[in-house]
């Protein structure tokens, strides 16, 4: 990559003074922009330039940074798609994944501008440039909000929950399979909340529970089925990251789930026949012990989502 450097006639963008009080040069500005992030790639994805909160959430540096290839093949595959499109992208919801504290990766929802750098002179397009934000800036905060907007209270085996539409007819006992002790109502549907350090404790539920996500960092589903199944799903708005807006966790199977990102979760839950007290159970010692044997590539989650949750009071 060739340097560049400032000539005494005409010093580089970056170092240009701004009338601000003390003067800062463009280059402070765009490092120090509270919340936004920002790159430039050339075609290729090579980082041409990095600002200090980009390198920052990625876990490196500037100079680490700059001169390498996006590794991200996802996001070199879009690059390349808005670069081929000749159309810059707008408000573009997406998932990535940075480091945590404790040197585990997490996914974090961002909102994405990328627009198109031409060559001087020419539209040959021969890069682009990234700038994002967080999309749930203080998303500790808004879960609290929407908690109490919702009146989500916690379930007790993890998550806030609060009641959403049911249906007004009744299904009589000898209308439902065995396994239902009496009437149920039609259907029934709730808002669920996961906060980040919670999960939803195995259980399993009499009735098919259909999962509707609607914002926050992406959840993951795991269940487990007495034919010795196991099935996972994420949920969540990055679709092109194999996230899905729907999910269904089955009857009779015991099933949890996990918050992959920081901040929060926000779902739906709908069941048919309504749910009632009789229809959830959990799992006993024993009956833990044996679905790790049954499952020991996931003995770890099984484990995880056996303990009883103590963040929400449940």
């Amino acid at each position: 990559m060739e340097n560049i450097r400032a000539t005494a006639e005409k010093p580089l963008l970056s170092d240009l003074l701004l009338k601000t009080d003390p003067p800062m040069s463009v280059g402070d500005v765009l490092n120090r922009t509270d919340g936004v992030y920002f790159c430039i790639k050339n075609n290729d994805s090579v980082f041409l330039w990095v600002n200090e909160n980009f390198a920052r959430l990625v876990g490196q540096r500037p100079q680490d940074l700059i001169g390498t290839r996006d590794s991200r093949a996802a996001h070199v595959a879009h690059d390349q798609q808005v670069m081929a499109s000749g159309v810059p992208l707008l408000n573009f919801h997406e998932t990535i994944q940075v480091p945590t504290e404790n040197g585990a990766m997490a996914d974090l929802e961002i909102v994405t501008q990328k627009g198109l750098l031409r060559k001087k002179g020419s539209t040959e397009i021969i890069g682009i440039t990234v700038c994002f934000a967080k999309a749930y800036p203080d998303a500790s905060r808004e879960a609290d909000d929407i908690c109490k907007r919702l009146h989500l209270v916690p379930t007790g085996i993890g998550g806030y929950l609060a009641p959403g539409p049911a249906g007004d007819f009744t299904l009589e006992a000898g209308a439902l399979p065995p396994r239902f002790n009496g009437a149920r109502g039609i259907y029934s549907a709730n808002y669920f909340l996961l906060k980040a350090g919670e999960f939803l404790q195995l259980h399993s539920l009499n009735q098919d529970e259909q999962w509707f996500f609607h914002q926050g960092s992406a959840l993951r589903l795991h269940a487990f089925s007495a034919q010795g199944i196991y099935s996972t799903v994420t949920l969540g708005s990055d679709v092109a990251q194999g996230q899905v807006f729907q999910a269904v966790a089955p009857h009779s199977q015991w099933f949890g789930a996990e918050l992959l990102g920081p901040g929060y979760a926000l779902v739906s839950c709908s069941l048919a026949p309504a749910w009632s007290k009789e229809d959830s159970g959990l799992p006993t010692a024993e009956q833990v012990e044996r679905l790790k044997d049954a499952f020991p590539e996931q003995a770890a989650i099984i484990e995880l989502l056996r303990q009883k949750p103590l963040k929400n009071g449940g």
